[in-house]
């Protein structure tokens, strides 16, 4: 690690703080070639080096669903009634997660918690819940406006895998045992578009675009969507990087042309490190527990029965031990993000 510890500590990736500022136009495609066609290789690789968190899972009493997660069962063209609303403990939070599996979805939820539970704790902290159920046909699409602050994870079953990030929730398409990379990319727009870095948008500043402007290429022919899916694959690279062992990174072991985009994914590094909590954000075990949590949103009854009588209404109140966020109101609907696998 000398090398990228050397540029680091330079402040490279942090030079673009007293350079002029730079218009950004997130939603923009990159004109810059990829370094590499895609991420063939960093499933494994993160699996390997990103621990399991412990966890136990819990079910919520039929009759309830998150409201977030009742009006994607809406957009998606599917029954709320068959979604089961799993409670996920981990142990590095006092407040479970609350993830939304379509019984069709294609994988388990024990597959989906250990996934989840491999991010770092002070990525994970910006997303609340998780869904799944598989489909066919199109999308309608979601409405842009105002979002509620609330930051879940839902899971969708579908005739191909694919993601997006929404007012800090991420749905997942037909979920696999093997999204790692997506579900680090997917918590990686949670994190920038809901002002994980200082309070702000990092897709949108100028010590984005300074830096970006820096290197010659952007990391996989995905990361040329937008500014946005370029720091989400950039948030890839950097945990990658940062975890696997290797001279200059993890990221260095398998990309021999890492300098050409290593602009951006040490932007990402710095940040991680500087709003990290005395610490990086992008390393499990560097803080043993998550301090601020975006509220879930309320549960709502999906029978007659359950809304007249309101039994076992479940609690999804946070604990005094973490900090409600409120989400930025600068980011309204959907990513463009269609990640596939």
């Amino acid at each position: 690690m000398s090398l990228i510890k050397a540029l680091l500590s330079l402040g490279l990736a942090a030079a673009a703080a007293n350079a002029a500022s730079t218009k950004v136009d997130i939603w923009a495609r990159l004109s810059k070639p990829a370094v590499r066609k895609d991420f063939t290789g960093f499933e494994q690789l993160l699996a390997t080096h990103l621990p399991e968190t412990q966890h136990n899972i819990s079910v919520w009493t039929s009759g309830w669903i998150p409201s977030d997660c009742n009006g994607y069962a809406s957009s998606h063209n599917v029954s709320a009634a068959d979604f089961v609303i799993y409670q996920i403990q981990y142990t590095d939070c006092s407040d479970p997660w609350i993830m939304c599996y379509h019984k069709d979805s294609e994988t388990s939820i024990e597959s989906i918690a250990k996934q989840f539970g491999r991010i770092p704790i002070q990525m994970r902290e910006w997303v609340s819940y998780i869904s799944t159920k598989n489909r066919v046909g199109t999308y309608p699409p979601l409405t842009h406006g105002p979002t509620p602050q609330v930051k879940h994870v839902v899971t969708i079953p579908d005739k191909m895998g694919w993601a997006y990030e929404d007012k800090g929730n991420t749905i997942y398409m037909r979920p696999s045992d093997a999204m790692q990379t997506t579900m680090i990319h997917e918590t990686a727009h949670a994190v920038d578009l809901n002002g994980g870095y200082g309070g702000s948008v990092l897709s949108g500043s100028s010590l984005w675009a300074d830096n970006y402007a820096q290197d010659s290429h952007v990391p996989d022919d995905y990361s040329a969507t937008d500014t946005v899916e370029d720091i989400a694959q950039s948030t890839v690279v950097a945990v990658l990087n940062v975890n696997v062992p290797g001279p200059d990174g993890g990221f260095a072991t398998i990309e021999p042309n890492w300098r050409d985009v290593f602009h951006q994914y040490a932007t990402i590094i710095t940040q991680a490190r500087n709003y990290g909590r005395g610490n990086s954000m992008l390393v499990p075990g560097e803080n043993v527990a998550c301090a601020h949590r975006i509220p879930n949103s309320e549960p709502v009854a999906i029978n007659t029965l359950t809304r007249v009588f309101k039994a076992s209404r479940p609690d999804v109140s946070l604990s005094k031990h973490v900090k409600a966020i409120s989400v930025l109101n600068e980011h309204f609907g959907p990513t463009n993000c269609t990640i596939h696998w």
